[in-house]
C-alpha cells in the first residue's frame, strides 16, 4: 500500500514530462528548404497569375460603360451582400435605388478611369520595368486631364480600397506599391512617383516637354473643376452656397489645390520652380540657375520666397561638393542680376 503513492507519481510525471522530438539532420533540413522554396515559386507564379488576370478584366471592362457598371454591380453584389450573408433582395432594393446614379455619364465616366488606372495598377505593382506601362500611363494621364464632369468618389479614392479590389483581393499588392500613386485623379502623385523618376533615369531629354504637360494638364483640370463649382454655386442662397464650397473643397483636396485662387498662388509656381530645377540637375545646370535666381528673386516678396530661396541655396551648395568648383553654378548669378 506504501507503494501506490510512488507508482501514481512516476506515472503522473511520465505523462506530463514532454517527450523531446528528435532534432532534424542537416540532409533533411534541405530537403525541406528546398520543398518549401518550390512552393513559394509555385504560389508568387499563382498570385501574379491572378493579378495579371485581374488586370485584364478590368481593361476589357473600361471598354464601355455598359461592361464597367456590370462588372461594378457584380463586385457589389459579391463583397457588400453575398460575402456578409445578406439577402439578395437587399441588392436588388440598392440597385433599384441607384438606377439614376448608375446612368448618370459622369458616374460612368468616372467608373472607366478606375477600371483603367486599376488595370495599370496591377501591371505596375508586378513589374520593376516600367516601360511596359509608360506609354499607357501618359495617355491615360492626359485623357484625365479633360475630364468634362467633376471627379466622382471612385476616382478620389485609393484603388486599394475599391470594391474591385476587395472582390479581387487587391488590397495588399495595390497598398505596399510606394513608388506608384493609389489614387486615380491625383495628377500631381502619377507624376512625382512614376513619370518624372522615370524619365530621369532613362530619358531625361523628355523632362522638360513632362514638365509641360504636367503643367498644362493640371491647369486644365482645375479651371474645369473651377467652372464646374461656379456653375453649381449660381441661384443657390448663401446658406446652400456654404454647404456647397465645403464638400467641393473636400473633393478636390486630393488633387492638390482647393481653388483656381490658391492653385495660381502656389501650386502653378511651384511647378514652375520643378521644372528648373530638372533642368538645373539634368539638362542644363547653367541655364536652370539663371533661370531658378531669376525666378527666387521675382518671388521674394511672396509667400514662397523663403522656401524658394532656401532650395536654390542647397542646390548650388550640393553641386559645388560634387562638382569640387563651389562657385561654377553660381556663376549665372552675375550675369542675371545684371539683365534684371
Amino acid at each position: 500500500m506504501k507503494l501506490f503513492p510512488c507508482i501514481l507519481l512516476l506515472t503522473l510525471s511520465a505523462l506530463t514530462t514532454p517527450v523531446r522530438s528528435v532534432d532534424l539532420t542537416p540532409e533533411q533540413l534541405e530537403s525541406l528548404r528546398a520543398r518549401l522554396h518550390a512552393i513559394k515559386e509555385t504560389l508568387t507564379t499563382q498570385i501574379k497569375t491572378r493579378n495579371l488576370s485581374a488586370a485584364q478584366i478590368f481593361s476589357q471592362a473600361a471598354a464601355n460603360p455598359a461592361q464597367a457598371v456590370d462588372l461594378y454591380l457584380n463586385c457589389v453584389k459579391s463583397v457588400e451582400y453575398t460575402q456578409k450573408g445578406r439577402p439578395e433582395s437587399d441588392f436588388r432594393a440598392w440597385k433599384d435605388n441607384q438606377a439614376d446614379r448608375l446612368r448618370s455619364p459622369g458616374f460612368q465616366e468616372g467608373l472607366i478611369f478606375q477600371l483603367r488606372y486599376l488595370a495599370m495598377s496591377c501591371q505596375a505593382a508586378e513589374t520593376e520595368d516600367k516601360s511596359q506601362i509608360f506609354s499607357t500611363l501618359v495617355a491615360y494621364v492626359d485623357a484625365l486631364s479633360h475630364l468634362t464632369d467633376a471627379p466622382s468618389g471612385e476616382l478620389t479614392q485609393s484603388v486599394a480600397n475599391s470594391v474591385f479590389a476587395r472582390e479581387y483581393h487587391l488590397e495588399s499588392l495595390l497598398g505596399r506599391n510606394n513608388q506608384w500613386e493609389a489614387v486615380p485623379i491625383n495628377i500631381a502623385g502619377i507624376y512625382g512617383k512614376t513619370i518624372l523618376p522615370y524619365l530621369r533615369a532613362n530619358n531625361p531629354a523628355s523632362l522638360m516637354g513632362a514638365w509641360d504637360k504636367r503643367i498644362e494638364q493640371q491647369t486644365r483640370l482645375v479651371m474645369m473643376l473651377e467652372s464646374k463649382k461656379t456653375d453649381e454655386l449660381r441661384g443657390l442662397n448663401r446658406d446652400q452656397s456654404r454647404r456647397v464650397r465645403g464638400e467641393q473643397t473636400n473633393q478636390r483636396g486630393v488633387i492638390g489645390e482647393h481653388s483656381k485662387e490658391e492653385f495660381e498662388r502656389t501650386t502653378l509656381p511651384l511647378l514652375q520652380w520643378g521644372k528648373m530645377k530638372d533642368k538645373f540637375s539634368y539638362i542644363d545646370a547653367l541655364g536652370g540657375a539663371s533661370e531658378m535666381l531669376q525666378f527666387v528673386e521675382a518671388n521674394l516678396q511672396t509667400e514662397l520666397g523663403e522656401q524658394l530661396f532656401s532650395e536654390f541655396d542647397t542646390l548650388i551648395s550640393e553641386s559645388g561638393k560634387k562638382s569640387g568648383q563651389p562657385d561654377q553654378a553660381a556663376q549665372a548669378a552675375p550675369a542675371t542680376g545684371g539683365q534684371n
